[in-house]
């Protein structure tokens, strides 16, 4: 099972059967995860599953964007916010979730998938410089 967090707020559980996982011991998970109230998707086991797979590059994106020069922070989250309808910026949404977290899964996806997934260098360097996001006051915005 794969909670999103927050947990008591985000309404969605990903389900990833491993090549051994029974019928019996996935319909367990299944309606143990619907009996929290949560709406559920199944995931082949790959690397990042559905959620990190497709969110952790669209957030190392924006880095990349930062980066280069493409926008300014506010700019790359006001533009994908209201052009694109997303509740919040990719680089707020980095925040919350925790610069080393993006760093952590983005580093799995690129060991494992290649280069298409190498972590941003400036991602790299903010976490290197302890701005890991809301949880410690500082990171792309500073809290």
């Amino acid at each position: 099972m794969h909670f999103m967090n927050p947990v008591p707020v985000m309404k969605l559980v990903e389900i990833i059967p491993g090549l051994a996982t029974s019928d019996t011991t996935f319909n367990i998970t299944l309606s143990l995860a619907q009996a929290m109230g949560k709406t559920t998707t199944k995931s082949q086991d790959y690397a990042g599953f559905i959620a990190n797979r497709i969110l952790c590059p669209y957030i190392n994106e924006a880095f990349i964007a930062l980066q280069e020069g493409v926008g300014t922070k506010e700019d790359i989250d006001t533009t994908l916010k209201l052009g694109c309808n997303m509740p919040m910026g990719p680089l707020t949404l980095a925040d919350f979730i925790g610069l080393d977290t993006v760093l952590a899964i983005m580093k799995v996806l690129h060991n494992e998938l290649g280069d298409k997934y190498k972590p941003s260098p400036l991602l790299v360097r903010y976490v290197e410089s302890g701005w890991l996001g809301k949880k410690v006051g500082r990171g792309v915005f500073t809290y």
